[in-house]
């Protein structure tokens, strides 16, 4: 087996199956209903909060997807192909969460309806997959800075 390309085959397929997700969840926002005059709107409140795990899942599947090696071949692609995974993790996760802002805090005031829901879902699940991902770069350089105070003392 081949395993740079199959890194870049992988790495491709996790960030389209993060995208979908987004996809996928924007379109279950714009079926919700809108909670009745005379209930609680407990259900509908519940639909709202998976909504939101799932685009946050969306978001972390897709920034760390980026992040994995490259690979090599026709599926080595990006523009950070050539740098190493954690610049890659750490640029995708401050450029998710920069879209995200964008759009949880610009466009979703723009639109209106339940496409402005939808809207500002997706940017929260951009805006907490790009801080997941800043996170997990701090943590990969705070771990090699400390392995390499620990070898070289």
């Amino acid at each position: 087996m081949n395993w740079p390309a199959f890194l870049a085959a992988l790495r491709v397929a996790v960030v389209a199956a993060g995208l979908a997700g987004h996809v996928a969840v924007a379109a279950f926002v714009l079926g919700l209903q809108a909670p009745p005059a005379t209930g609680d709107g407990v259900p509908s409140g519940f639909a709202f909060a998976f909504a939101l795990l799932g685009t946050a899942v969306a978001g972390t599947v897709s920034v760390v997807g980026y992040g994995l090696p490259a690979g090599e071949g026709r599926l080595r692609v990006g523009p950070l192909a050539d740098r190493s995974s954690t610049h890659r993790l750490v640029a995708g996760g401050a450029a998710a969460s920069l879209f995200g802002v964008a759009l949880a805090f610009g466009l979703a005031f723009l639109t209106s309806g339940m496409g402005s829901v939808a809207v500002w879902v997706a940017g929260v699940g951009f805006l907490v997959g790009g801080l997941v991902a800043l996170a997990l770069g701090g943590l990969v350089v705070g771990v090699r800075l400390v392995a390499d105070g620990v070898t070289s003392a």
